[in-house]
């Protein structure tokens, strides 16, 4: 039993870094959206299709952990030069 937990430990570690670079990509992508450039975020997915809409939500949601970190890594990298006070 114990060493069940270990490989099912060890999949879901696989899995999480293995989808830290896809969503990495897909983040970069869907930043450079030429729909996206000039609107904010809810007017977006709201002039998406529904079908396009569940496939991001699915994206998105399904590997949250992944994303977070794909995300922090994103915004780590892309500083526009803004300084916090």
């Amino acid at each position: 039993m114990s060493s069940m937990i270990w490989i099912f430990a060890g999949v879901l570690l696989a899995v999480f870094l293995i989808m830290i670079p896809v969503q990495y990509r897909y983040i970069a992508a869907l930043k450079n959206d030429p729909r996206r450039q000039g609107t904010d975020q809810e007017t977006y997915y709201n002039n998406m299709s529904f079908q396009e809409e569940q496939l991001h939500y699915n994206t998105q949601v399904l590997f949250l952990p992944s994303t977070l970190v794909a995300s922090w890594i994103y915004n780590w990298r892309h500083k526009s030069g803004k300084t916090t006070k």
